[in-house]
C-alpha cells in the first residue's frame, strides 16, 4: 500500500461493472494503475506539502483632514487555495515522470468533476486528503522535474495543485 497517492478520477459513479463483477473505485487504491501516482517509503517519497490559502481582501484608505489614519476592508471571498507536493522518485524514476507527464495532459474537468478530476490521499497527513466530487476538486498548475549531481539517481519533482469548489 502505498504512503501516499494523487490519482484522478474519469467519471462519477464509484462503482463500474466488468464482466458482471463489480469493482469498487470509491477507494482511490482500487483505481487503475495509470489513473495513480504512488510514493511508497523508501523509493519513491512524497516529502513535504504545503497549503497556501489567500482571501480576497481589498483595503483602502480613508481620507481626513485631522490625521487620523484609517484603512477600510473589504471582503471579497476567496483568491485561491492551492497545495504544493515536493517529492522525490528513486527507484522506477522513469515510470514515475512518465506518470506525472502523463497526468499533466489529462483534462482536468469533466461534466461530473467541474472543479477538479484530481485527488490527493497522504496517509500521515490526512487534514490534506481532497478526494475530487461535484463539489470540490483538484487540478494540475504546474509541474518540475529534475535532477541534481552526476548520477541520475533521485529525481525530484513538485506539483503544484489547484483547489477548486466550496472550502468546508
Amino acid at each position: 500500500m502505498a504512503n501516499a497517492i494523487i490519482y484522478y478520477r474519469t467519471d462519477s459513479p464509484d462503482t463500474k461493472t466488468t464482466n458482471t463483477t463489480p469493482i469498487d473505485y470509491s477507494d482511490p487504491q482500487n483505481l487503475p494503475v495509470a489513473q495513480i501516482l504512488e510514493f511508497v517509503f523508501p523509493d519513491d517519497i512524497m516529502e513535504g506539502v504545503r497549503e497556501t490559502y489567500q482571501n480576497n481582501i481589498k483595503t483602502s484608505p480613508v481620507p481626513n483632514q485631522d490625521g487620523v489614519r484609517k484603512l477600510n476592508v473589504q471582503e471579497n471571498g476567496l483568491t485561491s487555495n492551492s497545495i504544493v507536493v515536493r517529492g522525490v522518485f528513486k527507484k522506477n524514476a522513469g515510470v514515475g515522470i512518465q506518470r506525472l507527464k502523463d497526468m499533466r495532459l489529462v483534462k482536468q474537468v469533466d461534466t461530473y468533476h467541474q472543479y477538479g478530476v484530481f485527488g490527493i490521499e497522504i496517509d500521515n497527513a490526512p487534514q490534506f486528503n481532497i478526494d475530487p466530487d461535484d463539489q470540490k476538486g483538484l487540478h494540475i498548475i504546474s509541474t518540475d522535474i529534475g535532477y541534481a549531481g552526476q548520477a541520475k539517481t533521485r529525481y525530484d519533482f513538485t506539483i503544484t495543485l489547484g483547489f477548486g469548489g466550496t472550502v468546508v
